[in-house]
């Protein structure tokens, strides 16, 4: 196994500089399938009193891959509990699925699609007192650095197995990885079919060929196979940002069946349940039959509770014809910096509550600098209310600030999470643009 590595003096130092072209340096600037498999694990496990009976019978079905990468676990060695890592991943491997499924859920037919890639990335984190959860999403078109140094997007590195990915997340992003597991999408499938179906309710109607998705606004009861339209589709402004608000809005809601009274009575479902994830689930061989009861407990809890899911702020670039996704620099930095030390990660509202909050730029005139802080927040779901060089008095000079607006501290809260800035309230004799809830004044570290 790999030491904990030391935290890199920047978390992002080995993400690509994405303005760098034709290997000439310009200016230095700095996906929930696989969730919902172990989140159905960890669920039965911890909230039915035949737990250690399902946790057995997992045990069984579980397959075991060797990783090398992976972080050492410090308590194991101390006995002193510290926070924990998991790296789960949904895979878009066809395996499993039969040519009549594959035509069902216009997945394409057999042999269509050769190897595999990480279709859904999310980071678990688990505070040193077992208080906290939280789950952070890491878009497939993240941009990084691969194990050979070369620029990539984030989704295709697990195309060199956990350990190849594991090693991005670590050196690009700083993070520790204790634990990995990994479901393919039979596992989701045979979930939502022994579910009986699950409910999504649609502020809006969503139409997406692409993913097979027709829906009506409203609530409705999805069958395997519009789940899996559901959770794929990209239709909206925000694409592949747009698909992971769906993904995790699916997981809250089978988790939230899953432990209801209903479900915990029926222990004939559960097994079933612990059958269809297990068999279609593969772990790291660290994550042995004690741990994962001790985990099961712990998360007993938290799991009925609820738990904060975000993902990591970023903006769209185009480089070289390819469009990636790119970090934040200082609104990542601070997220990963959280779940290095296994703190909760800091409010940074819903998506319906984001897309309801105007935000107004002032740039200082700093126009890079000022699109790069305009394309994250509006990925991250605000809304945009106009930009401008602001007031005399209000050029944030080196670092990004977020200005209250009188009766708007919350929303100040959500942005200046998004962003890793600190929250200041309006100076004397300034008063914020028209409808604005909240101001960015953008600062020169918005481009580092």
């Amino acid at each position: 196994m790999a030491d904990t590595p030391d935290a890199p003096d920047d978390p992002l130092v080995g993400a690509w500089d994405p303005t760098m072209q034709a290997g000439r340096r310009v200016h230095p600037l700095l996906r929930g399938l696989g969730l919902l498999g172990v989140m159905v694990l960890v669920a039965a496990t911890a909230a039915a009193t035949t737990g250690v009976l399902l946790v057995q019978r997992a045990e069984a079905s579980l397959t075991r891959v060797p990783v090398g990468q992976l972080d050492e676990v410090d308590d194991d060695v101390t006995g002193v509990p510290t926070a924990r890592s998991f790296l789960v991943v949904g895979s878009d491997a066809r395996d499993g699925l039969s040519e009549e499924d594959l035509g069902e859920l216009t997945l394409g037919s057999p042999g269509a699609f050769g190897g595999q890639r990480a279709d859904t990335m999310i980071y678990v984190s688990v505070s040193a007192d077992r208080e906290t959860i939280s789950l952070v999403s890491l878009p497939r078109d993240l941009l990084v650095r691969d194990h050979r140094d070369r620029p990539a997007k984030l989704t295709d590195t697990f195309a060199g197995g956990p350990d190849a990915l594991i090693e991005v997340v670590q050196s690009n992003f700083g993070l520790p990885v204790n634990h990995y597991a990994s479901v393919s999408l039979n596992g989701f499938i045979e979930v939502v079919r022994t579910l009986g179906g699950v409910e999504i309710c649609l502020e809006d109607p969503l139409v997406d060929p692409k993913s097979g998705a027709d829906f009506e606004a409203g609530c409705q009861q999805m069958d395997a196979r519009d789940s899996l339209a559901y959770v794929r589709s990209r239709r909206g402004p925000r694409a592949d940002f747009e698909r992971i608000d769906r993904q995790q809005r699916f997981i809250q809601s089978v988790v939230g069946d899953l432990v209801s009274a209903r479900r915990l009575a029926d222990p004939v479902q559960l097994f079933q349940l612990v059958d269809d994830v297990a068999s279609n689930v593969e772990t790291d061989e660290a994550l042995t039959l004690n741990e994962m009861r001790r985990h099961a407990d712990e998360a007993r809890r938290v799991v009925a509770d609820g738990f904060p899911m975000t993902t990591v702020p970023a903006y769209n670039q185009r480089i070289d014809g390819l469009e990636f996704m790119v970090a934040y620099g200082p609104g990542a930095r601070a997220l990963f910096e959280d779940l290095r030390e296994g703190r909760p990660i800091a409010d940074r509202g819903s998506r319906e509550e984001r897309g309801e909050t105007v935000i107004a730029t002032w740039s200082g005139g700093r126009g890079e600098a000022n699109s790069i802080v305009s394309r994250t927040l509006s990925f991250a779901g605000f809304l945009p209310g106009g930009a401008g060089r602001g007031p005399e008095g209000t050029d944030a000079g080196g670092t990004t600030v977020v200005y209250e607006v009188p009766g708007r501290s919350e929303q100040a809260g959500w942005v200046a999470a998004t962003l890793g800035a600190e929250v200041l309230p309006l100076p004397a004799g300034v008063d914020a643009p028209p409808d604005a809830d909240v101001v960015v004044a953008v600062g020169d570290d918005a481009t580092s």
